[in-house]
């Protein structure tokens, strides 16, 4: 194998306090001499801070064991002839096929090439390199077992990250299943979430339904017998029952305000949208806040109107609400001012109090359902009519808004379309 030589690569520093794991070499020969020999090689050799360790085995039989109980051996040196003339080639088929070890980088060596020409072997046998005997020098040597050696840390480590990524997809599989498996208990439990939803919304509905047939006949009747007594009561006892008649005209319009929220709300209601004269709608509502809080001041300002375009019966449950709020969320003698003006195509009413005002906080919520502002708690209240009122302005196509400060009162501002002028293309 030629003189011995002293090589080294740049090293790798060892772990401070810990020598460097040598790199175990099998040396399969049944020449002891050749064993010999390679131990002396390899006591001068070394890579990445690491020295090279023979291990000795006599023949294929013994090569096999050694690589059974020890697969973790990067490179073997073995001799094509040992206890047959293909000893070797049947080791390497062993070691690939039964041992299925695939990481082993394994260097034939021969002393009797003829026996087994180097094409042959390279193209039949899973082998990683073919060195003759009298050829192997020491410089030889080195250069192929580094080779070798680098192959194996890079098969070592393309598996381990092929195992940890394995484990990462395993991992990230059980997520996903683990994932999905809450969103489906999610999905169910919406899904009952929702049917209850449903059927509370129905019973509500049935409620509301049936709250309104069964309150309407007796306060229709009353209002018939304030009408009546009207007719022949003395001129004190008129405030009073213009009073009573006030109270029934509310409560009949809250019992309205509440079912028109409940069929906004599941888009049962429909539009009878058509052009009508607001001026005597407004007067209407007004009358009725006027007859059911006489000592209450509602002022009114409002000029020429061009003809609306919209629901009678529904904006009267808007401005039916807007006017309720303000008288009461405001004081028994402040004012209430009420104004309607024309825009051109449009028509502006505001309703203005004097009252408790809405905090800052609460003005961006102040259209939602069931809402109430901090400040309301000692005021009676259900937080259903401004959220009423929003959905019928929005579906005509109008507008709602609101200004308010604390302790200064409230300004809403209701915008309607105007009705089409007959003729034109709008």
């Amino acid at each position: 194998m030629g003189d011995k030589v002293k090589l080294r690569l740049r090293q790798r520093p060892a772990t401070p306090g810990m020598p460097a794991a040598p790199w175990r070499v099998l040396v399969a020969d049944d020449d002891e001499q050749v064993h010999q020999m390679t131990r002396l090689l390899l006591r001068d050799f070394s890579f990445e801070g690491r020295p090279f360790e023979p291990v000795s085995a006599r023949s294929a039989a013994e090569a096999a064991d050694v690589l059974r109980t020890h697969p973790d051996i990067p490179v073997a040196l073995i001799d094509v002839v040992m206890e047959s003339p293909d000893a070797g080639l049947r080791l390497v088929r062993r070691i690939r096929d039964e041992l299925g070890n695939g990481r082993l980088r394994i260097i034939l060596r021969t002393g009797q090439p003829g026996e087994a020409p180097e094409r042959d072997v390279v193209l039949g046998y899973d082998v990683n390199d073919y060195k003759n005997k009298t050829e192997l020098t020491a410089q030889k040597l080195f250069t192929a077992l580094v080779g070798a050696v680098r192959a194996w840390n890079d098969i070592v480590r393309a598996s381990t990250l092929a195992e940890e990524l394995a484990g990462l997809n395993a991992s990230l599989e059980r997520k996903v299943a683990e994932r999905t498996e809450a969103l489906a208990r999610a999905k169910e439990a919406a899904e009952v979430a929702l049917a209850r939803e449903t059927t509370a919304k129905r019973q509500l509905r049935q409620f509301l339904s049936m709250m309104s047939h069964e309150f309407r006949t007796p306060l229709a009747v009353i209002d018939s017998a304030a009408q009546m007594l009207l007719l022949r009561a003395a001129e004190t006892l008129r405030p009073r029952l213009d009073a009573i008649r006030g109270g029934v005209q509310r409560l009949i319009g809250l019992i309205d305000t509440c079912l028109a929220d409940e069929q906004l709300d599941s888009g049962q209601i429909i539009l009878q949208e058509q052009a009508f004269d607001l001026k005597p709608l407004l007067e209407g509502v007004i009358a009725q806040h006027r007859n059911a809080a006489p000592e209450r001041t509602i002022r009114v300002e409002c000029a020429a109107l061009p003809g609306a375009w919209g629901d009678p019966g529904l904006l009267t449950l808007v401005f039916n609400n807007l006017i309720s709020n303000a008288l009461k969320y405001s004081g028994d003698a402040s004012p209430v001012d009420i104004g309607a003006e024309d825009e051109g195509g449009a028509i502006r009413v505001t309703v203005r109090d004097q009252g408790i005002g809405i905090p800052e906080d609460d003005l961006p919520r102040v259209f939602e359902r069931f809402h109430r502002a901090g400040n309301a708690a000692g005021v009676p209240g259900s937080g259903i009519g401004l959220h009423m009122a929003r959905q019928i302005v929005d579906l005509h196509g109008g507008s709602l808004a609101v200004a308010s400060r604390v302790g200064s009162g409230s300004t809403f501002t209701v915008r309607l379309r105007a009705a089409p002028i007959p003729g034109s293309k709008g």
